[in-house]
Formats: C-alpha cells, structure tokens, sequence
C-alpha cells in the first residue's frame, strides 16, 4: 500500500516536473523561427503566409484572420487556426498535436501524432465553400454549397493508411475553367465521395456529384504532403448529362466533344498542379 502511494507521488511529482519545463521551454521559443519555417518551405511551393504567428494562453500558436495566398491570389482564408501540443499524451510516450480552424460559422479540427499507430483524427462540418477563396482564384468559379469530412489515418512501417470521407451539401459551381476548357454550370448537387490512404499515398475514390440532369464522378490520384501544390495531378472526371442538361449547355459540351467516350458520356482527363488544374 504505502509502496503504491509512492509510486502514485512519484508520477505526480515527475508530472508537475514536465509540465513546468514545458512552459518554460513555451515562454523562451521564439515564434519567429516558425514563421522563419513555414515562410520557406512555403516559398518553394509559390505560396504566402500571412500574419505571423502569436503565442496563446494556453501553450500554442495561433494565426488570426490568416491568408494563404498564391500568385493568383488568396486560397484559404480564416478567422482563426490553432495548434497545440497535447501534455497528458505524453505521460504515455505519444506526442499529439492538436489543430483548430475557424472557417466563417464552420470548423475543421484535427489530432495529428507523431508516433504511435493511431496517426490522425480529423473532422469538419459546415465550412462554406464560398468562404473558400480557392474557387475564385484558381477556377474562376462561383462555389456554394457545405463541406463535412471526418476521417481516421493509422501508422505502419509502410506509412499512413486510413480513409478520409467528403460530403458536400447543396453544391453550386459556374465559371469553372480548366486551361482552355470550361464546365458546364452546376447547382444543387449532392456530392460525396472518400479519399483513401494506403501507405502514404492518398487517392480520391469515385467523388461522385449528381444532380438534376447530371452524373458526375471523380477520381485519381490526391495531392498530399508538404509539396501538395507542386504534385502533378492524375485525375479522371467523368460526366453523364441527360438530353435535357446536355441541350441547355450545348455550347459548353460543343467544345468538350473530343473527350466524348460513348453517346452521352464524357471522360475529361485533368492534369497540370492544384494551382493550376488543366483538362488535357
């Protein structure tokens, strides 16, 4: 008995020990070694970060009203993202870091562990896509609709694995352009579909988008990790529109013909990066 109680104030004591030397290696770290980071890995992917980050109350950085900008423009905007390392898990010997984003009345929040099996936890819900400068900048598009995900990824000696599931509500797309090629204007669509991770690659499995007149699906290859915007894209987008979708936008189809496979379905090949998507 008197050796458990030992052994319980032992535990107490060499927690209260990690955690002060926590704050105090939190209060001495200077943020602009992060900015100093983020900035050039950044850089070499053509991308900007702004404003520099700020230490939180509670041991964490977080940026306020941040923009990740291209040279086409803004692509993320939010009003606030945090991140912070988690102090229980490591008691255990896990090192977790945990992210919040603010995205107009949606979030996204995610757990991320740098060992262990259990890899990431992730879930969003009601982020607008026209909160998403994204579409604008890079598509020229018009986009509404709202986004849920929530996703699992594990850790093996191969790498990641796990899946990532999408559902986007009421979705609305017009002015798309992919290089020389447009879209056909969309609305009301219920898309849904899963990003499938095995062994550290992601791929995009059968995005599906349907609407009044309209069958889409998408698939290919999914730009992950730290060089995302510079990974060629893979990706297949087919589309299967009714007579009556196909006579209202018969001007857009016009010029989609050559990527005509069979009578009323179309197979559009997209490549280039994902700040430059390409139909090719």
């Amino acid at each position: 008995m008197m050796k458990a109680a030992q052994l319980a104030r032992g535990a107490g004591l060499m927690a209260t020990v990690l955690a002060l030397l926590s704050m105090f290696i939190y209060l001495l770290f200077p943020t602009s070694i992060v900015d100093t980071f983020l900035a050039q890995a950044l850089l070499r992917q053509g991308l900007t970060l702004a404003p520099a980050v700020h230490k939180t109350l509670l041991p964490g950085l977080a940026w306020d009203d941040l923009l990740l900008s291209s040279e086409r423009g803004p692509l993320l905007s939010c009003e606030r993202l945090q991140v912070r390392a988690l102090l229980l898990p490591l008691f255990v010997g896990r090192a977790v870091v945990s992210g919040g984003v603010t995205i107009g009345s949606g979030h996204l929040d995610i757990r991320y562990a740098l060992n262990g099996k259990a890899a990431l936890n992730l879930n969003a819900d009601g982020i607008s896509l026209a909160d998403v400068p994204f579409f604008k900048n890079i598509l020229g598009a018009k986009a509404a609709g709202n986004l849920w995900s929530q996703g699992t990824l594990k850790r093996d000696v191969k790498g990641l694995s796990g899946d990532l599931k999408l559902e986007v509500k009421q979705l609305e797309l017009s002015g798309v352009k992919l290089g020389a090629f447009p879209l056909p204007d969309f609305v009301n669509l219920k898309a849904q579909g899963m990003i499938r991770v095995s062994d550290g690659k992601a791929r995009l499995e059968s995005f599906t988008l349907e609407g009044d007149g309209i069958y889409m699906r998408l698939s290919g290859d999914a730009p992950s990790g730290a060089n995302a915007a510079l990974t060629p894209l893979n990706m297949i987008l087919e589309m299967m529109p009714k007579p009556e979708f196909l006579e209202k936008q018969k001007l857009v189809f016009l010029v989609l013909a050559k990527f005509m496979t069979s009578p009323g379905v179309y197979k559009l090949p997209i490549r280039g990066t994902l700040l430059k998507p390409e139909i090719m």
